[in-house]
């Protein structure tokens, strides 16, 4: 385990995105626009009609995915994750009522804004996260 202290929220800013916008894109741009370099995706919602995820599939090292795609509407309750080195890594849980799924997974590019999306996003100053790969476990990990 490693703690990182020392941040502080700068700014809060929300997002509207509109429909056909791809949400990792635009939170992306965000970031680098807004020059976020750490920052905290604390609220979203949304509705897409086109979804993109992947989940883990095994519990060995290292890790293997699995990657999903649905289209139709889609209803999302939340979106969450962090900003690290400029770079959103985003959760998500969302229900297709026309197939019955209810997915909580990792937001990947691709999932299109149907109707809308709104995200919340904490800019935090003084502490500068990114992601490097550790080679044993063969995993990103955060780190200062």
């Amino acid at each position: 385990m490693e703690v990182f202290r020392g941040g502080q929220v700068e700014e809060v800013i929300a997002v509207r995105l509109d429909p056909g916008d791809d949400v990792h894109e635009c939170v992306t741009k965000v970031a680098r626009n807004e020059n976020v370099q750490t920052g905290v995706i604390v609220s979203g919602i949304a509705t897409f009609d086109k979804t993109r995820w992947h989940s883990i599939t095994t519990i060995d090292f290292p890790p293997k995915d699995k990657f999903f795609e649905m289209t139709g509407p889609t209803e999302v309750s939340g979106i969450h994750g962090i900003i690290a080195d400029h770079k959103p890594h985003m959760h998500f849980t969302c229900a297709n009522y026309d197939t019955e799924q209810v997915i909580s997974a990792h937001l990947e590019p691709g999932c299109k804004t149907l109707y809308l999306t709104e995200i919340v996003i904490l800019k935090i100053r003084n502490l500068r996260l990114t992601r490097k790969l550790n080679k044993e476990l063969q995993i990103m990990q955060l780190t200062k």
